[in-house]
């Protein structure tokens, strides 16, 4: 059987490089940059399907809002267009759950789908909600669109939240994370690479990828332990305390201790 052609953008990325290494044998691979060439300068002969990872993520000095929309939304519709005309059959746009608009909840279990109500807080999941919007105005039957939206992902040298959840393990001997009553959503990077190959092969349109089982900040913890060889004494927050933080930073406490879950019917 002939190999298909993949064009990834962001292929240096944690995801592409991943997904490079785990099915260089099984795709004739085209890596692109999106800062050294622009779309409308590309070479999309033979290409059958564009994996488009490349993104501006949430950045820790702060990003103007316009340019998550340049990044996210405009560039991946040009690179959209210049494909259908192009003559490419199919566009995977790597989104994220953050479209929901939520961190998780304190107080009631909080579990979403593919259908669940889209509410994006963030420059970043707006931008990116949008760029779905306009793939779901180009698609047809000759363009097709596929639409991944991972939640957090965890894996060696995983960068983001889990790594700076890995170094609060490095650092401090005792942790406030031995609550266990709220479970969250995550996705391995292994599981997110055969997912994505899976939408690849199969075109399914729009899929959140996750594991089998959710866990609770202290099983995610744990897991860090383990895979570290590390050694911490875990406390369990009173719950008026996460009140009194969730006020200050409601944010990170919903991240860390809310309860998050999602639901796929095609994992």
């Amino acid at each position: 059987m002939e190999k298909k052609t993949l064009m990834i953008t962001g292929a240096s990325g944690f995801i592409g490089r991943n997904f490079i290494e785990k099915y260089k044998d099984e795709y004739n691979i085209i890596s692109i940059s999106l800062k050294e060439k622009t779309p409308e300068e590309l070479d999309y002969i033979g290409v059958d399907t564009i994996l488009h990872l490349a993104a501006l993520v949430h950045q820790m000095k702060g990003a103007p809002e316009e340019k998550y929309f340049e990044v996210n939304t405009k560039l991946t519709e040009r690179l959209a267009r210049k494909a259908k005309e192009s003559g490419v059959k199919h566009f995977v746009f790597y989104s994220t759950v953050a479209v929901y608009g939520t961190h998780g909840s304190l107080d009631e279990d909080m579990i979403l789908t593919i259908k669940s109500k889209t509410n994006p807080k963030t420059p970043y999941a707006k931008s990116k909600l949008e760029a779905e919007r306009v793939l779901q105005n180009l698609k047809d039957s000759d363009f097709e669109v596929s639409i991944i939206r991972p939640p957090m992902v965890y894996g060696k040298n995983c960068p983001g939240n889990m790594r700076r959840l890995e170094k609060l393990v490095d650092i401090f001997p005792i942790l406030p994370f031995g609550n266990s009553e709220r479970r969250r959503s995550l996705v391995y990077i292994e599981k997110l690479l055969e997912i994505t190959k899976k939408v690849i092969e199969n075109k399914i349109e729009l899929i959140i990828p996750i594991d089998e089982k959710d866990l609770s900040i202290r099983e995610i913890v744990e897991k860090i332990l383990v895979e570290k060889k590390k050694k911490r004494i875990l406390i369990k927050f009173p719950n008026i305390f996460l009140k009194i933080l969730h006020k200050l930073k409601p944010n990170i406490i919903e991240s860390l201790y809310g309860d998050l879950r999602f639901e796929s019917d095609k994992k």
